[in-house]
């Protein structure tokens, strides 16, 4: 389709004329609103470092100090420079110009729509300046695009579409000239920067520079674990792997940081080296279409599980494993494309320990369409069909993975005597109701040895390997509770087994119960979760699985009364007990805690 626009001729006569089909700048500003956030922005720079061979690739970001009383400080510049082959000057010419691409379309590189390094650039600064050369003894040469100018010289154009100037010998500013290689390459600098001001992407520089780091170590840490040197304001990146396979990672010098301070002494050995081995659930092709993905599933290794109630704590943070929970990683020849929560995939909603699951989706780019890749190589959308495909492929694999980490919880919990007093404050409160009780019968129905009956509680609770002295203690300090309630590591389902001594009940609670599993472990959760870490929706998840387990306890006993014929008989004395003393000790609880 042609359009056309009509011109007066001396004679009077009407001809028509033919009308640019694209408007460089006016377009281009429209199209400044792409998505992009800053770190897949600047990715599409590195992106185009990486295809160019290049070894080495310095990002910096310059900030500018706030004008006047009400300003704010804000990113004014940001630089690229890299060691990679550099282009000749037609190459150089064509960089500014949306659409080209010597790699257009095709299925064997990193990029291939040639127009994400442009469109990142406007997305948050207003001009363009790249210098390459091919080697050292060549010139810096130079091409340029600004967006303002642009709009300028199409208007006094009368909507004629801008252009690009052919490449020039130009210097590099002396300020940058320390990013420069010593043999070929190039510097892309973006500027006129008026999107980056604190406050609008980040709190400050600090935390924006921050999350760039982090970003750029994750999307690009197959090409870093390569050897490829990526470094952001001076500081040269680990790779952020999030299935925990790879190496000199960023998690091992924040494990290697811990293992060697202070802080680390009550873990015990949990930052050891043989305590960081992630286990491999699953590593499988994926059929999709005619062609195969590669879907990998990962347990986190001990050093980063290591007990329940962690996941959020200071090393779980540095880590950034609570970033993790419920995301799979796509990764599009070997360059993560996305690192997203794909919705239904899980099989259920997700939760706390799946942070502690890596997943990963590797695919090429014939691929694209089924992983919904766009032209700005940021997040991947699997097709319906794709998407029932994968949770079906996940189902296992999660479910073996939420296994082994709760069994590796449980014998922390043992190791660690977890639940050592997790019940004191409440038993205390009880003992001291005790005695407006109704007095119990001189002897008890169940003849126990009392020092026989210590000695077995002292050794469920602390320990067969506890010493003597501490045993000792432990007896010492209970001997004397009307009340005593503990938790205790069992194997069975028996969920509460009751010691009956004169004047004493000291009644255990299995860990390994399902039902102390759906109560005890999530309310502990919430009691110790510091505030603003967990949200209101999975505040109100794990009340409403309380619930349901305290319904099912009441309806699992009666059905258990049931078992005996005469259970109304023989029980209705004992629940018209059991209310009235649950009744007098929850008040007491209510006005003592």
């Amino acid at each position: 389709m042609q359009w056309f626009i009509t011109k007066k001729k001396s004679g009077g006569k009407v001809s028509p004329q033919r009308l640019p089909l694209f408007l460089a700048g006016q377009a281009l500003a429209s199209f400044r609103d792409s998505g992009y956030s800053l770190s897949a922005a600047i990715s599409e720079v590195v992106d185009n470092s990486l295809e160019a061979t290049a070894r080495n690739i310095l990002v910096r970001m310059d900030e500018e100090p706030a004008e006047g009383r009400h300003g704010k400080n804000r990113v004014w510049r940001i630089s690229f420079a890299d060691d990679g082959s550099g282009m000749d000057d037609g190459a150089l010419h064509r960089y500014p110009q949306v659409g080209h691409s010597s790699r257009y379309m095709r299925t064997d590189t990193i990029g291939k729509y040639g127009v994400g390094a442009k469109l990142s650039a406007l997305n948050y600064g207003r001009r363009i300046d790249v210098w390459s050369r091919t080697s050292s003894a060549s010139d810096w040469r130079h091409v340029w695009f600004d967006l303002d100018d642009a709009l300028a010289e199409e208007e006094l154009a009368n909507g004629q579409s801008a252009g690009i100037d052919p490449p020039t010998s130009k210097p590099v500013p002396d300020d940058l000239r320390d990013l420069l290689p010593d043999d070929a390459g190039t510097l892309v600098v973006w500027s006129k920067i008026d999107r980056l001001e604190d406050g609008r992407h980040s709190e400050d520089f600090k935390s924006l520079v921050g999350e760039v780091k982090k970003e750029l170590s994750r999307t690009f840490r197959y090409f870093i674990d390569d050897g490829q040197r990526i470094e952001v304001n001076g500081e040269q990146l680990l790779a952020h792997d999030p299935l925990f396979l790879l190496s000199g990672t960023w998690a091992e010098s924040v494990l290697d940081g811990y293992s060697k301070s202070e802080s680390s002494q009550d873990m015990g050995s949990a930052f050891t080296e043989e305590n960081r081995d992630a286990v491999l659930i699953a590593d499988e092709p994926l059929p999709v279409g005619t062609h195969t993905a590669q879907l990998r599933v990962t347990l986190y290794p001990p050093a980063a599980t290591r007990s329940r109630q962690m996941g959020g704590d200071d090393v779980a943070r540095r880590m950034r494993i609570p970033d993790n929970e419920g995301r799979i990683s796509f990764v599009r020849r070997r360059r993560e494309i996305s690192y997203t929560n794909v919705p239904r995939i899980f099989g259920r909603r997700v939760a706390e320990p799946d942070r502690f699951i890596g997943i990963e989706v590797a695919f090429g780019p014939e691929l694209d369409a089924y992983f919904g890749v766009r032209h700005v190589k940021r997040g991947a959308e699997p097709h319906a069909e794709l998407r029932d495909q994968l949770r079906k492929e996940l189902k296992k694999p999660l479910k073996t993975a939420r296994k082994i980490l709760a069994e590796r919880w449980q014998e922390a919990d043992r190791d660690g005597r977890k639940h050592l007093g997790e019940h004191r404050d409440v038993s205390d409160v009880a003992s001291r109701k005790a005695s407006e009780l109704p007095a119990l019968p001189v002897a008890p129905r169940v003849v126990t040895d009392p020092v026989q009956a210590f000695e077995d509680l002292a050794r469920d609770v602390l320990g067969p390997a506890a010493q003597a002295e501490e045993k000792a203690e432990f007896i010492a300090r209970e001997r004397n509770r009307p009340f005593i309630l503990k938790t205790v590591d069992v194997p069975g389902q028996e969920f509460i087994d009751i010691t009956h001594l004169a004047g004493q009940q000291i009644v255990r609670l299995n860990a390994r119960h399902r039902f102390y599993q759906d109560t005890w472990v999530p309310l502990t959760e919430l009691v110790d979760a510091k505030p603003g870490t967990l949200g209101a929706e999975e505040i109100r998840r794990r009340a409403h699985r309380v619930l349901d387990a305290l319904s099912l306890m009441l309806l699992a006993y009666a059905r258990a009364e049931a078992m005996d014929p005469s259970s109304d008989a023989r029980y209705g004395q004992l629940r018209g007990y059991w209310g009235m003393f649950l009744h007098t000790l929850m008040s007491t609880g209510k006005d003592e805690k």
